[in-house]
């Protein structure tokens, strides 16, 4: 009984382990998510008091198969200059799909850094959830620095990549006009 409960609680501690990351880019990673649902509260408080918020949402409500299926993508967003161009511009910082279809409902979020790039996503399906942290400069496999997940993953880091580009592609088309 007591190697039962040995071995139970050095599992434990071991996938306790593996959840925490020493490196500095995930630390990084945290702190801007944090200020990320900061500046969120904000701009939802600004949106509920009917003021500018930086909030743009698309809802998609369709007909699947036998049942109706609704995805709501909500971008948060900043303000940018342009030098270059002399203009302003939109840019995502952060990202949300909630996806409810017949026999899927899941949710995910997409932290974008200063340039534009993803450095973190998350992803909560039926249970599972997954946690990728992303470098800044791609290295790596697919830029991965550090992943959490709760099973197995629910997606491969490049498909993640790839999403958080065609959402960010939709929105610079839909609020920066670029055609």
């Amino acid at each position: 009984m007591k190697k039962l409960s040995f071995l139970f609680l050095s599992l434990c501690l071991s996938l306790a382990a593996m959840a925490q990351s020493n490196d500095p880019r995930v630390a990084e990673i945290r702190k801007m998510y944090t200020e990320a649902k900061k500046n969120i509260e904000a701009s939802e408080r600004k949106e509920k008091q009917g003021q500018p918020s930086n909030i743009t949402r698309a809802v998609s409500n369709y007909r699947l198969g036998h049942g109706a299926g609704k995805v709501t993508t909500t971008y948060y967003f900043n303000e940018k200059d342009d030098e270059e161009l002399e203009r302003y511009f939109f840019q995502p910082y952060f990202i949300v799909n909630n996806f409810n279809t017949p026999g899927n409902k899941y949710y995910q979020e997409f932290l974008f850094d200063e340039e534009g790039d993803l450095a973190f996503y998350y992803e909560k399906n039926e249970g599972n959830e997954t946690r990728f942290y992303f470098s800044k400069n791609g290295d790596g496999d697919e830029g991965l620095v550090h992943e959490i997940n709760s099973s197995s993953r629910t997606i491969e880091p490049p498909f993640a990549l790839r999403i958080a580009h065609e959402l960010g592609n939709a929105f610079h088309l839909l609020m920066n006009r670029e055609f």
